[in-house]
């Protein structure tokens, strides 16, 4: 069927050439160029699957050949983002300072509630027969 023929037929899905996967070819060299704009992605934040979509690559080779490039610039990012939200921290951005003291340094702002005192019952889990509550409960209220 031609493409043609698949335009005119709104059922059939037609993907653009680009959006197209490559087949994982096993005789893939690793290409310098491409382990910089691979990196170069993770530092923008692309996820593996993007940036191997955007390579033109499967995600087996890019877990196979440029991992370590795209794990690079991930950290890049990381160290970027983290080296911002701190400086902004310590000039007073209250929002990212509170972000940071919570997600960082284990702050919270949940309230603890303390007991304080003695505990004088003994609670069981055996259910009461309707006689023994009575006996236990009712008939001390008649004395």
């Amino acid at each position: 069927m031609s493409d043609d023929e698949n335009i005119k037929n709104p059922e059939i899905e037609v993907l653009p050439p680009v959006l197209r996967a490559k087949p994982h070819l096993p005789n893939h060299i690793r290409d310098e160029q491409l382990a910089l704009q691979i990196r170069d992605m993770g530092k923008v934040g692309l996820t593996k699957t993007q940036a191997a979509n955007c390579a033109r690559i499967s995600t087996y080779v890019l877990d196979k050949y440029y991992l370590e490039d795209y794990m690079q610039g991930v950290s890049g990012m990381q160290r970027g983002l983290a080296s911002v939200a701190v400086s902004e921290a310590m000039n007073g951005n209250t929002p990212i300072l509170l972000h940071l003291l919570k997600t960082r340094l284990g702050w919270s702002e949940q309230q603890v509630i303390e007991h304080i005192g003695e505990v004088r019952a003994v609670v069981s889990n055996k259910p009461l027969s309707k006689e023994e509550f009575i006996q236990k409960y009712l008939a001390k209220d008649e004395e």
